[in-house]
């Protein structure tokens, strides 16, 4: 699973400045078993009091029948003006609690602290060489 971030610099728009106070976390997954039906993440916390994650209901990563990488997801994220004057979130840490759901209906329950992989770049294929989990 990877996580990368966009940033808001005006309603509605997302972009790479460092100087903003909204954005998204976005979330990747790759399979690494046939047998898994979807990711869902339950709980995502700050690894620092300066960004504030709000996730108002569960995130969904879906795997569809015969591909490796998952549907991308996002949950919006919030800097404490205070502090918002230079944020570069890229290796800043996040914490998931998540399920895995198994085609089998067999479940597994896990939490990981991952590091950001930089700026969310919406070209899947330019994104695909740091997909790797």
């Amino acid at each position: 699973m990877n996580v990368y971030y966009r940033i808001q610099e005006y309603p509605g728009q997302y972009s790479g400045s460092l100087g903003a106070t909204y954005g998204a976390l976005v979330f990747r997954s790759e399979r690494y078993q046939e047998d898994i039906n979807n990711i869902v993440i339950k709980d995502v916390r700050s690894a620092d009091s300066k960004v504030e994650i709000k996730l108002q209901q569960v995130l969904v990563l879906p795997f569809k029948t015969n591909e490796k990488a998952s549907s991308e997801v996002s949950v919006r994220f919030r800097v404490a003006s205070d502090k918002a004057r230079r944020v570069d979130l890229t290796n800043y840490k996040v914490r998931i609690n998540a399920v895995v759901n198994y085609k089998n209906g067999e479940k597994k329950a896990f939490r990981v602290t991952l590091p950001m992989k930089g700026v969310y770049a919406g070209d899947r294929s330019e994104a695909q060489n740091q997909f790797k989990s």
